[in-house]
């Protein structure tokens, strides 16, 4: 059985990404690799984070040298990063392959989690195969919109040829979709890992709040959002009082949300923009509803896995989503879904929710035993440790 297990990614703990001047990260992303670790390690796994620490370079020609640093526990190494153009790039194809070689040396079995196919994972893949590591992608959505000889589509291409033929352990897959975008066998669908939470929304209280977080953009609903709250606030029926918005994150969309919450009229928004995991917790914490509105006519409806539907549920609130990738599948009649994506289907079911606490109150408990059954550590940590130690294909 694999007793130690490296991941090669890009996760980011606020610290140091605040440190770094890094702002083209994926907070969902690092969230869930520092999971996928701890389940790990609550399984009698060694994990070790190996993160590129890194972003988009600013060209400041400031250096930051590798260090070591423990995230709710886990030992992570940041790799150096270089804020200089080219030179970072090539910094971050070479910084791995020491960690790759010590791994090796360890002596016990050892296995290498690369998350999703990247032309930066390279150098490390071939290397670890070369000695004969175990190697397993974390492939967490597909290559789309990468068509013709443009720099990103070679590169989609390259790195979905060498992965598929360099990888020793198969492919941990975000959705079920995925299992038709690569060669690689066995497979495993990894949903994320959540632990319930014991406290409850007050859906007795007078206002219901509504969660949409994550990255602000068209490709993620934005603007239906964006359309309803509008078309609620020209309309101005009284129910709309008792709904408020809290938008948490960044993206193209954000501007235009903090400009509605600046105005008046119901109903409110709190506009948060980008916040720390402690703060995005608390805020989580203090909502009813989640919402996970991704088109389901998008490059990515089918490719991908919303994680935060798991994250919500287990929180408790009320999962509004559109029906993409297996979102119903891990949540069965524990949420409600957005059949049309239209701002007036939006609306209703905004309205039902308000209108139905109860009702709502129960689909929430529903979808957060949903997860409990298919997400919690319990269930997650032994079937991930055993995948990644090759003992079940």
């Amino acid at each position: 059985m694999t007793n130690k297990v490296f991941v090669l990614c890009n996760a980011l703990d606020d610290a140091t990404r605040l440190r770094r001047r890094i702002t083209t990260d994926s907070p969902a992303a690092s969230r869930k690799v520092f999971q996928l670790a701890q389940v790990l390690r609550r399984s009698g796994v060694r994990v070790v984070v190996l993160s590129y620490g890194r972003g988009r370079q600013d060209g400041s020609g400031d250096y930051f040298s590798a260090e070591v640093r423990r995230v709710d526990g886990i030992p992570t190494i940041y790799m150096p990063l270089f804020h200089w153009p080219v030179l970072s790039e090539l910094l971050s194809l070479i910084a791995p392959l020491p960690h790759v070689i010590r791994a090796f040396r360890a002596g016990a079995p050892a296995t290498v989690v690369f998350y999703n196919r990247s032309v930066v994972h390279i150098p490390g893949l071939l290397l670890a195969r070369l000695l004969k590591l175990r190697t397993v992608v974390d492939l967490e959505d597909g290559e789309v919109g990468h068509a013709g000889w443009s720099i990103a589509g070679v590169a989609s291409r390259i790195s979905r040829w060498v992965f598929d033929r360099a990888c020793s352990g198969g492919a941990l897959l975000a959705c079920s979709a995925l299992a038709g975008m690569t060669e690689l066998r066995p497979t495993m669908c990894y949903y994320g890992t959540v632990d319930v939470a014991e406290r409850q929304p007050d859906w007795g209280s007078p206002i219901v709040s509504v969660l949409f977080g994550g990255t602000i953009g068209a490709d993620t609903g934005a603007r239906l959002l964006l359309d309803a709250v509008r078309r609620m606030r020209e309309t101005g029926l009284p129910w709309y009082g008792r709904l408020q918005f809290v938008v948490t994150g960044h993206g193209d969309c954000a501007e235009q949300f903090r400009a509605l919450a600046s105005e008046s009229g119901l109903p409110r928004i709190d506009f948060r923009g980008r916040t720390t995991d402690t703060e995005y917790a608390a805020i989580v914490r203090q909502c009813h509803v989640g919402l996970a509105l991704k088109p389901a006519t998008g490059l990515l409806a089918n490719t991908t896995f919303p994680s935060k539907v798991v994250e919500l549920a287990g929180a408790g609130l009320l999962v509004v989503s559109t029906s993409i990738s297996d979102v119903e599948l891990v949540l069965g009649r524990g949420a409600v879904y957005l059949r049309e994506e239209r701002v007036p289907a939006l609306i209703q079911v905004f309205e039902q929710i308000v209108a139905k606490r109860s009702w709502a109150q129960s689909v929430a408990a529903a979808g957060q035993r949903a997860v409990a059954e298919r997400c919690s550590p319990a269930v997650t940590g032994p079937l991930l440790a055993d995948f990644l130690a090759g003992s079940k294909a």
